[in-house]
Parts: structure tokens; C-alpha cells; sequence
């Protein structure tokens, strides 16, 4: 059973995070930044449970500092607040997906981290560095 609860766990692939400006283009500017938009695909898994699935994003910045407040999820017997979340039907084929996190704050260059969670689980992670 421990095998197909692992099996039946989602993944994220393909995660990028690029920066947009104020008419929503791309940007490699941090100072023209205005907000985050974060793209991935649930991978194909026909032994997942299909259905409705809540899609948690948590930023953090190169100080550790979480990005964005769009509420709470339980993640191994904890508490985490999440940078974005999204509803999606997931019915066992690739699903891409597009979140949104406003810039709020000041930012600064370095390198950020994307963690994306499913069904309490870490589906994906990846970090990108912004100058």
C-alpha cells in the first residue's frame, strides 16, 4: 500500500518562474517587477485519485522570507502559509497551470525558491536566481 500511496503521489515538472511588469510582459528586471507568474504541469498518473486538487505555492525570497499571503495548508503535521494557491480538476493526464503572485514589497536579486504542494505532499521544487 505504501507503494501505491507513492505511485499515486502528483508531480509537478516543467516549474518556471518569470518576472512580469506593470502590462503583464515579461521582464529581467526586479526593479520593474510587479508580479511573479509561476508556470508547471501535473504530470500524466493514472494511478492518481481524480477529482478536484488544491494546489499550495509557497515563494520565499533569498533571505528566507515568504513572498505573497493567499491563507494556510497542513504539510507534515504542520502549519505553512502559501504564497498562491490554485483549484484544478486533475483527471490523470497533464495539467498545466499558471499562478500568479503580486509583488507587494521590495524585492532583491538572488535566488528564490518555488515549492509546490498537493494533497499534503512536496510535488516539486526548484529555485531560480533573479540579478
Amino acid at each position: 500500500s505504501d507503494k501505491v500511496a507513492i505511485a499515486a503521489q502528483l508531480d509537478a515538472t516543467g516549474i518556471n518562474l518569470m518576472l512580469l511588469d506593470k502590462r503583464g510582459k515579461s521582464t529581467s528586471k526586479l526593479r520593474k517587477a510587479k508580479r511573479f507568474q509561476l508556470n508547471f504541469a501535473l504530470a500524466k498518473n493514472v494511478t492518481a485519485q481524480s477529482g478536484m486538487k488544491t494546489v499550495y505555492v509557497r515563494l520565499n525570497t533569498p533571505t528566507g522570507a515568504l513572498l505573497g499571503n493567499a491563507g494556510t495548508f497542513n504539510y507534515e503535521n504542520k502549519s505553512l502559509d502559501c504564497s498562491m494557491k490554485k483549484m484544478v480538476e486533475y483527471g490523470g493526464n497533464e495539467t498545466p497551470m499558471t499562478l500568479y503572485c503580486d509583488i507587494n514589497q521590495a524585492i532583491d536579486g538572488g535566488t528564490y525558491r518555488v515549492s509546490i504542494f498537493v494533497d499534503g505532499n512536496l510535488i516539486g521544487s526548484k529555485s531560480f536566481t533573479f540579478e
